[in-house]
């Protein structure tokens, strides 16, 4: 996981703050300085990992969680495919975010989102174990 500032553009700036899975990072940085002119900052690479008690290490310093959550929904695709969507939205802008994600959606896929509660590990914060549940970066 990718936590970076999208800089320029009108959004509001509560919104430049982004999450971005590694994956996809490379890809979703050129897409943003190439078509929107938009430039990436990024702060740092570390892993996202669901709100699960199994996922805590006693010894985790509360002050490397970064309240994010994973938001899922489906949307409608060309010839009748269905799209999977999965955006990873800070917690303290969540509401302005997920607004304005579903802008970009058909209304019915706000019907469908599931919202998981999470926490990029900032710093030298790292799970004890590592399963299928938990985001890579």
């Amino acid at each position: 996981m990718v936590r970076c500032h999208l800089e320029g553009g009108d959004d509001d700036p509560a919104l430049a703050l982004r999450y971005i899975p590694a994956a996809e990072f490379e890809l979703w940085r050129h897409f943003m300085e190439t078509r929107y002119s938009r430039s990436v900052t990024v702060e740092e690479f570390s892993v996202w990992v669901p709100e699960t008690p199994d996922a805590w290490d006693e010894s985790l310093d509360p002050e490397v969680l970064q309240p994010v959550l994973r938001v899922r929904f489906e949307k409608p695709g060309p010839h009748g495919m269905v799209v999977p969507v999965e955006r990873f939205l800070p917690a303290e802008t969540y509401p302005k975010a997920k607004a304005a994600l579903l802008a970009h959606a058909d209304p019915r896929c706000a019907e469908e989102l599931e919202a998981t509660p999470g926490y990029f590990l900032a710093g030298e914060a790292r799970p004890r174990t590592l399963d299928a549940d938990f985001v890579l970066g």
